[in-house]
């Protein structure tokens, strides 16, 4: 099969199971704004954070060195040795983990810290099944355990919101349980017990998965330090309600990364699996060079669209979440490039050099952070992030020239830059009569630039 076309598939595949479980909770943010205070919005946030920090360190990425594994085992024994050795490794790290945290929220009054706990033991357990559904090359299987994840999380937000009125609590539980059904799913859809096997655990796997795991970890680490350490700050210095402010202007680009990680996904494991062909540089060129250009468009389609439905989906007491959007979009854009040049790292096993990328980024953006936020406010959390994926970003292009060389259209890049920066500059200025004229501009600019890579899209869905 053609590589740009089973790229296009497995991307598509993932994003059916991905697209309408996120448009629909985008389109619930009405309810959950109108019901929850910026102060209870706030709480939710930050647990999830909290969550999402923890679970690289408990689980130690364990899921990740099973995926990259199990994407080059031939036989069904391979397979359960390695499913089996992961399973063991993240039974044992999650036992340690629980032990570790009851004895510190002996020490630590939180809200809400029985829940973390829960939500962090299952959301490890579920990642491992849904990379074990990727690694096994059921791409389709990994989509719909996704879409039964996230769509049983939004059906029980309603029920707990609507019906039994429990504020943040209900959130969490919904998140606990949406992860438990994806769980059962997984397992049980994949017959996944068939792999599990205490003879089948191997030493040598479960050093060889942690190896390659371990140093994920810690950039893991920087990512969420760039991308929830924000939240962090802002509670601690401005509050909770401020944190449900945060919490709101990041629904807008993380819709907008969700479509680009589902593309990565599929271009980890395409990137992976041709990166020893003979035309590999001018592939990954042509393929970073359109992709890139599709997403900054995408991103500029964002910044257009949005001052015409913001005061729509958003409660009034959320209205300053508008003006941080356009500088987060921008650090979307970066994080973009990031994750494209990172396939590089992955398909040659360099996960240390991931690490390096972005720890020193990671220092910036908070130290950025919490030095403006008593200045600037809010605005510190989105111009820390640019400054923190922008670093990433500029060490990448340079780093990766070491293992592959990449061409990029200088042209249309910059060209994508200055209508960026003119979408931000209407998106202030919030005129409707304005924002119509530059449509005339703006489509045609966009569809040109875009025109290769939407005819292919095209194909695919007529064929």
């Amino acid at each position: 099969m053609n590589r740009g076309r089973e790229l296009t598939q497995k991307t598509a595949i993932i994003t059916i199971g991905k697209v309408s479980t996120q448009f629909v909770s985008f389109m619930l943010l009405p309810l959950y704004t109108s019901i929850l205070s910026t102060s209870e919005y706030g709480l939710v946030d930050l647990a999830i954070t909290s969550v999402q920090m923890l679970v690289p360190i408990t689980s130690i990425m364990i899921d990740q060195g099973l995926f990259r594994y199990l994407l080059t085992c031939e036989s069904d024994e391979e397979k359960k040795k390695n499913i089996s050795s992961a399973f063991f490794t993240l039974f044992l790290m999650t036992m340690l983990s629980v032990a570790l945290y009851m004895i510190i929220s002996l020490f630590w009054k939180g809200q809400y810290k029985g829940w973390i706990l829960a939500i962090l033991v299952v959301t490890g357990f579920s990642n491992l099944f849904l990379q074990i559904a990727r690694g096994l090359n059921k791409t389709g299987e990994y989509a719909l355990g996704s879409f039964v994840c996230s769509s049983s999380i939004i059906v029980l937000n309603i029920v707990y919101l609507v019906i039994f009125n429990m504020g943040a609590s209900g959130m969490l539980t919904a998140t606990f349980w949406g992860n438990v059904i994806c769980c059962l799913f997984i397992f049980i859809r994949l017959r996944i017990y068939r792999y599990i096997s205490v003879r089948s655990i191997s030493k040598e796997n479960s050093v060889k998965q942690i190896y390659y795991a371990l140093p994920l970890v810690p950039n893991q680490l920087s990512i969420w330090i760039m991308n929830g350490s924000d939240r962090v700050i802002a509670s601690y210095f401005l509050g909770t309600a401020a944190n449900g402010i945060l919490a709101v202007t990041h629904k807008f680009p993380s819709i907008y990364m969700t479509f680009y990680n589902m593309f990565q996904l599929a271009w980890h494991e395409i990137g992976t699996v041709h990166y020893n062909d003979n035309d590999r540089d001018k592939f990954f060129s042509d393929m970073i060079d359109k992709v890139l250009a599709f997403f900054m468009s995408a991103s500029i389609g964002v910044l257009y669209i949005l001052p015409f439905i913001f005061d729509v989906f958003i409660n009034s007491n959320y209205s300053e979440a508008y003006f941080n959007i356009p500088i987060y979009m921008v650090a979307s854009i970066f994080q973009v490039v990031v994750g494209l040049l990172g396939v590089v790292y992955v398909a040659t096993k360099k996960t240390a050099e991931i690490t390096k990328t972005t720890i020193i980024a990671a220092v910036v953006n908070i130290s950025i952070n919490v030095a403006l936020i008593n200045t600037v406010g809010l605005y510190a959390a989105s111009i820390s992030t640019v400054f923190g994926y922008g670093l990433t970003m500029i060490y990448r292009i340079f780093d990766t020239k070491k293992y592959i060389v990449l061409s990029y259209n200088k042209k249309r890049i910059v060209s994508l830059g200055v209508v960026t920066i003119l979408t931000c500059i209407i998106f202030y200025l919030d005129s409707i009569k304005i924002s119509l004229l530059y449509a005339l501009f703006l489509f045609p600019i966009i569809f040109y630039i875009n025109k290769d890579i939407i005819f292919l899209l095209w194909k695919e869905v007529r064929s």
